[in-house]
């Protein structure tokens, strides 16, 4: 389970992989490039998706990150022995496995046949201050059942199944909220209280908006926004939702919209062109939301005009 001795080479310096240390030198978790892969998208978590063997030994190492390992197929028995005890379990659809970096363990994995295996990574830059001066420090958890925890690492699956076409904002904000909810009810110290509260206060949010309508054509992430705001992430992207009554993501998407409204009423810009201009993916992704949210799609909304 924390990694594969076979596989194709180590991934490229430009593609964030979810890593580990055997032998003194740091390599990918799981040697085989991964089937889908959240890559370079978001600051602070990493998601991989692996087709995993049957069985996997690995004995006496420690875990190199914070991990989560999500079970979605068929059942898995894990015989795990840490601080000097042994523990057996089975894992099946919709549990979770949280890992704690610097856990020093020896592990055997066992499974009926190969599977679909996730594995998520949360690491998030200090930087961001998640946690309101506390350190991410979670415990070991082999077997959690977790409805809401499970509900949020699923978004994060759709994002990376479908090519994460929403941006870093969605994914970030999704795995900043795992993080601190992880964080309060798995782990060694609880964030920090809260000490701004009310909303932002009026000057850093028109920062903020300011900020997002000149970057509207870029891929903006949760941490330029509170850095603009000048507050952690712990507390923007909540304080922002108290201001304007929607997530950062969701103030995001709307602009965008309108945006593209504004700019599919100049004739001599393509459709493609309004697209990228106004911050989507491409023209697919740009199609599909404005036609999700307007009721039309981009064409039938310029011939409308």
């Amino acid at each position: 389970m924390w990694g594969q001795e076979g596989g194709s080479a180590m991934a490229s310096d430009a593609t964030r992989r979810i890593l580990t240390t055997r032998n003194g030198k740091v390599e990918p978790l799981l040697r085989r490039d991964p089937l889908a892969s959240s890559s370079n998208k978001w600051q602070g978590i990493t998601l991989e998706k692996h087709l995993a063997d049957r069985d996997y030994v690995r004995s006496d190492f420690a875990v190199h990150s914070n991990l989560v390992h999500i079970f979605t197929g068929r059942p898995v028995t894990q015989e795990w022995r840490f601080d000097g005890h042994n523990y057996r379990v089975q894992n099946t659809a919709s549990s979770l496995m949280l890992a704690p970096k610097g856990l020093q363990a020896s592990v055997r994995v066992a499974r009926t046949q190969p599977d679909v295996q996730w594995i998520l990574e949360l690491e998030p830059p200090p930087s961001q201050d998640l946690l309101n001066g506390r350190k991410f420090s979670p415990t070991p958890q082999l077997n959690l059942r977790d409805p809401q925890a499970v509900r949020l690492v699923q978004l994060l699956q759709t994002e990376v199944e479908s090519g994460a076409p929403t941006g870093s904002l969605f994914g970030e904000t999704i795995g900043n909220s795992l993080i601190l909810y992880l964080a309060q009810h798995y782990s060694i110290a609880a964030p920090g209280r809260d000490q701004i509260r009310g909303g932002l206060p009026g000057l850093r949010l028109k920062r903020v908006l300011e900020y997002i309508e000149v970057n509207l054509s870029s891929d903006i992430h949760l941490n330029d926004l509170a850095e603009t705001a000048g507050l952690s992430a712990f507390h923007f992207a909540r304080l922002f939702k108290q201001s304007t009554g929607v997530s950062p993501h969701q103030y995001l998407l709307q602009r965008r919209l309108e945006r593209a409204k504004e700019l599919l009423r100049k004739p001599s810009m393509s459709l493609s062109e309004v697209g990228l201009e106004s911050g989507f993916a491409d023209q697919s992704h740009f199609t599909n939301v404005f036609r999700r949210f307007v009721g039309a799609t981009p064409s039938k909304f310029r011939s409308s005009l």
